[in-house]
């Protein structure tokens, strides 16, 4: 009795995983089309330095549902370049929360005969693209992110290719992100159980949403509580899961990750790194196989958040190494500087957000401690009338309430609630 043939090892399939891109997204009323446009150069760049055979961009490909020109002008612009300069290379997305499914993939019939795969509807996610390179054959299923009503349920016995059918005739449409995702889970096991049989070689699921665990930031639209969670498990029989919609670069389970944005969009960011995922992904001798490697992005300019006294920012010279970097500055000390973002930005061309936290709560306590010791101000049950209010606006402007202004006041008081009763 001979062994049975060994199957040769081969090199795993290589494929660039990115997500939330958010083309046409403002920072504190700045346009980022410059630098999202020095992104996607980087992208393409990164691009030329593997042999990739994919790219894959896991949803918010736009910032808003209807896009501004600049951010359609910046996607067509490089799906354009990237297609003339990698005529072999597989480019597919999905639509996000951020996106419009329709406007996104309104012309995928069209794009996908040159290699540009858009999946935005949800019913046709369990018809996997397949990528062949060098003899491997890796079946990426486009999974958009699960709005209401974008499926219907099955029957998981159904084959593959009745479940549309099916379901389109037998339910009613799902609304909930648990009901969603589990008919997602149910179609898409049974689907790359055919993709297997059908000579794949490796299977990849490019996924837009909230895996339970992940880590949120300030800059993503997050959902309410926890109910539109969604368990990463239930995709635990692909060999990788692309994941978008957190914007911070991390592992949610063994196969599933999350790429982050590739630029940061809120300053709790800012000491985050930006990464790409360099993913190969395929079957040798000894079983499946999946690397995943970040490639660290250098964006045009740096997001910092400096802390310190206004009189240090405004010294001739200081802090000149960030002259060029996005800034916010905390401002220490008590005493409210007016209008601090116009005197610092003479310096600091760049600096998008002033917050002066100690000196606002400074001045809320100075406020209570005045009301308590107002005399002559009426304290019904422990709580601040409309008198109150006006001797403590009288106290900011003049340093103390004038009895005759605050009497005055009160007989116009009196006078406007007997006219109103």
């Amino acid at each position: 009795m001979t062994d049975p043939p060994i199957r040769p090892s081969m090199a795993p399939m290589k494929f660039l995983h990115t997500a939330d891109l958010h083309l046409g997204r403002t920072f504190h009323e700045r346009s980022l089309v410059e630098d999202q446009e020095y992104l996607l150069a980087i992208l393409a760049d990164e691009l030329a330095a593997d042999d990739y055979a994919a790219l894959v961009v896991s949803g918010d490909v736009y910032d808003r549902s209807i896009p501004s020109i600049d951010a359609v002008n910046l996607l067509g612009t490089f799906l354009a370049r990237i297609r003339l300069r990698f005529p072999a290379l597989a480019v597919l997305l999905i639509s996000g929360n951020h996106d419009s499914a329709d406007r996104l993939g309104y012309a995928d019939s069209l794009l996908s005969k040159l290699g540009i795969h858009i999946g935005s509807d949800a019913e046709k996610a369990f018809d996997p693209v397949v990528v062949e390179k060098d003899g491997e054959r890796v079946a990426f299923f486009l999974l958009p992110f699960l709005a209401p009503g974008c499926l219907r349920g099955s029957s998981p016995e159904l084959a593959t290719a009745e479940l549309a059918t099916a379901g389109l005739a037998s339910a009613e449409p799902l609304r909930s992100q648990a009901d969603l995702a589990a008919e997602a889970a149910s179609r898409l096991a049974i689907a790359r159980e055919a993709a297997g049989k059908a000579g794949a070689t490796a299977t990849v699921l490019v996924a837009h949403l909230f895996a339970s665990g992940g880590e949120e930031s300030e800059s993503e639209r997050v959902f309410l509580g926890t109910a539109e969670r969604v368990e990463a498990g239930l995709f635990g029989g692909f060999d990788y899961v692309a994941l978008g919609h957190l914007h911070r670069s991390q592992r949610v389970a063994p196969n599933a990750w999350y790429p982050g944005s590739p630029l940061a969009y809120s300053f709790d960011e800012a000491d985050r790194k930006r990464v790409f995922l360099s993913v190969g992904v395929g079957r040798d001798g000894d079983g499946d196989a999946c690397a995943v490697r970040p490639i660290a992005v250098l964006p045009k300019r740096v997001l910092r958040r400096l802390k310190g006294a206004f009189e240090e920012f405004n010294a001739p010279g200081a802090f000149s190494a960030f002259r060029e970097d996005y800034l916010e500055i905390v401002l220490t000390g008590r005493r409210l500087v007016e209008n601090p973002l116009v005197l610092l930005r003479t310096r600091y061309p760049y600096l998008l957000s002033i917050r002066q936290d100690e000196a606002l709560q400074a001045m809320e306590a100075a406020k209570d401690a005045r009301f308590a010791g107002l005399d002559g101000v009426s304290r019904r049950e422990g709580r601040r009338g409309a008198a109150d209010d006006f001797a403590l606006f009288l106290g900011e402007l003049y340093g103390r309430a004038d009895p005759a202004k605050l009497a005055l006041f009160e007989t116009i008081a009196r006078e406007a609630e007997h006219e109103t009763a």
